[in-house]
């Protein structure tokens, strides 16, 4: 069962399944350390063109990558991520240039870019021909930034350059309960754990999205209960809406009616998001629940009314 809310308490039903990114923040001496596992890779600029285009709502954008220079690109994890280059006012796209895998033109003008988690690579389950390796990013439409820009009037034939992944990260899928929290940015990386979870897993989804229309098909799984929330016209990360709706969950319930009062056994909650919702909800967990990073992992992706924000910085 899901169910989906809005700023204004209405709630209503619905059903879903899918996947993440993150770390919990600096590791202190002697303190629980997160279960992530990095693996470091090559890092690598490529040029790749756009093969199909899918609409998966009103605001996102499915976009299929392909091309000879995808040759050694690597994604085997659920919060893999990269940097995605966009052409500049003039059609032109600019390219990061490598030093030894070293990023030497990042100052250049002209570079247009923003961080994207890897929806999938190489998975047959969502290509045409699983012979042929082919790059999924999933993009929010917006009118305010080149990239969203760009996302509404995407066409197969086009070309973009990628950076990265800098690692890919094996997270933990032995969890007795899982709990996965995202707005738009953070959705394709809860679409990732749910194609990754174990059948059986109780998972527990809440996506913040302006309104139905943009809520996305998620596919059924046996104890899962989605949540979406509904913005109704407030400004992307504006609203509270996200980090109450964590706060007032039961943890490792595994269906609605099905209370396991503090969530039993050992559980892992991870969100994306905007960065003062992100907070929010590790506040939440480690004060109110107990939790510490061995138990969760979660970014702030973007922050209302910054530029460029650096996900990986201490306020994300």
């Amino acid at each position: 069962m899901s169910t989906s809310s809005s700023s204004t308490a209405q709630a209503r039903g619905a059903t879903s399944r899918r996947s993440g990114v993150g770390t919990g923040g600096p590791a202190v001496a002697g303190a629980p350390t997160s279960p992530v596992r990095k693996v470091p890779l090559r890092m690598a600029a490529r040029r790749l063109t756009v093969l199909r285009v899918v609409d998966l709502s009103r605001s996102m954008r499915r976009v299929v990558l392909g091309g000879p220079e995808l040759a050694g690109f690597v994604s085997d994890g659920p919060i893999d991520h990269f940097k995605l280059f966009f052409p500049d006012a003039s059609g032109a796209l600019v390219m990061p240039r490598l030093d030894e895998e070293r990023w030497v033109n990042r100052d250049e003008p002209g570079l247009l870019y923003r961080d994207y988690t890897v929806r999938t690579f190489g998975v047959p389950a969502l290509t045409h021909d699983a012979a042929v390796d082919e790059l999924v990013v999933d993009l929010a439409v917006h009118d305010h930034g080149p990239a969203g820009r760009w996302a509404g009037q995407a066409a197969p034939g086009q070309e973009l350059g990628t950076l990265g992944p800098r690692s890919t990260k094996a997270a933990p899928l032995d969890r007795d309960w899982y709990v996965l929290a995202g707005d738009e940015t953070g959705l394709p990386g809860v679409l990732n754990w749910l194609d990754r979870l174990p059948e059986q897993a109780p998972v527990q989804v809440f996506l913040e999205v302006d309104g139905p229309a943009d809520e996305v098909e998620l596919s059924a799984r046996a104890a899962m209960t989605v949540t979406w929330l509904h913005r109704n016209g407030a400004p992307a990360g504006s609203t509270s809406l996200l980090s109450d709706a964590v706060a007032a969950a039961d943890f490792g319930a595994r269906a609605a009616g099905e209370s396991t009062g503090t969530g039993t056994g050992l559980g892992w909650v991870w969100a994306a998001a905007e960065a003062s919702a992100v907070r929010a909800i590790r506040t939440h967990v480690t004060a109110e629940r107990g939790l510490d990073r061995s138990s969760f992992a979660m970014t702030g992706f973007w922050r209302l009314g910054v530029e460029n924000f650096d996900h990986h910085s201490p306020e994300a």
